[in-house]
């Protein structure tokens, strides 16, 4: 009776190992999947603060160029 209580265990541990080290390597992909959406964000947000920079360039020259035809007083 021992024996098999023993080897049932075994088993069971077995089993617990196993179920471990699939959750485990879930994990480890997890948090590789977080980090590389975490440098994806990273570059957009650079991408993005350099639009907004050309964006505000754009503006001012626009409104330079808006500037002098309103200083030519065309009818």
């Amino acid at each position: 009776m021992v024996p098999d209580n023993l080897e049932q265990l075994e088993v069971k541990i077995n089993q617990l190992l196993e179920k471990h080290e699939r959750v485990k390597e879930q994990k480890e992909l997890a948090e590789r999947k977080l980090q590389e959406k975490e440098s994806e964000w990273h570059q957009l947000r650079g991408q993005l603060r350099q639009y907004e920079r050309e964006r505000s360039e754009i503006r001012e020259k626009l409104e330079k160029l808006l500037g002098h035809f309103q200083r030519l007083d065309l009818p």
